[in-house]
């Protein structure tokens, strides 16, 4: 099936590219002095679930399509470890809810920072665990999947930074089929394509500290 084979095309890409970022790391060069060793960040989300499942309390002989609303309300988090100026290895969890559903992910991956004197800019690719849970439909479900995107920070010092925006493209495979038969395979085996959009603050600490300019001069006589 087409979602099927999608879904693992997605996950072999992002399985390439933490191959690459810890080939990389190996034999990169020394950290950076004013790079900061690790980074939190702690912020908002907002989160378009991209799913259409079955409505609860139906036949699962003829399922009735629910479409998921969007969650206003949110969290999320990131631990990173930076290897060096522009990778780091990073743990992302997020939560949201709305209308009385909800959506968790557990994420890891790499992610590659772009960084600038007054600006920096970074793209992620993380394997997620994914809990969703929709009203009336007992026990929630699990689910693999993938958080795509990026965002930019702003930075204040070495140890603070607004994150402005962060952009992430959701992927999961959830199972509804105890309410839905095997002939409505869309809603026995959703797809969530999702958006989630967040903005916070960045802590940052560790690293070697910023080196202080010199002067040296002679007297020959």
């Amino acid at each position: 099936m087409k979602v099927r084979k999608s879904g693992r095309a997605l996950f072999a890409a992002v399985v390439s590219v933490s191959a690459a970022m810890i080939a990389f790391s190996t034999s990169a060069s020394a950290q950076n002095d004013t790079v900061p060793k690790y980074d939190v960040y702690l912020g908002y989300q907002w989160m378009h679930p991209g799913a259409t499942v079955p409505a609860p309390f139906g036949n699962p002989n003829n399922p009735t399509p629910y479409k998921v609303p969007d969650m206003s309300t949110g969290f999320g988090g990131a631990f990173t470890y930076n290897f060096d100026r522009h990778w780091g290895a990073e743990f992302d969890l997020g939560h949201s809810w709305g209308n009385s559903n909800y959506e968790s992910t557990f994420s890891a991956g790499p992610r590659f920072m772009w960084r600038t004197e007054g600006s920096n800019m970074f793209l992620h690719a993380l394997l997620s665990y994914n809990r969703f849970s929709v009203k009336g439909l007992p026990n929630g479900t699990d689910g693999i999947g993938a958080i795509l995107g990026g965002g930019w920070d702003l930075p204040f010092s070495k140890n603070f930074s607004w994150r402005v925006f962060e952009a992430n493209y959701v992927f999961a495979r959830h199972n509804y089929a105890s309410y839905a038969a095997p002939q409505f395979p869309d809603l026995r085996r959703p797809t969530l394509n999702g958006a989630r959009l967040g903005t916070g603050v960045v802590f940052s600490w560790g690293g070697a500290p910023a080196l202080t300019p010199t002067a040296a001069c002679s007297v020959q006589s």
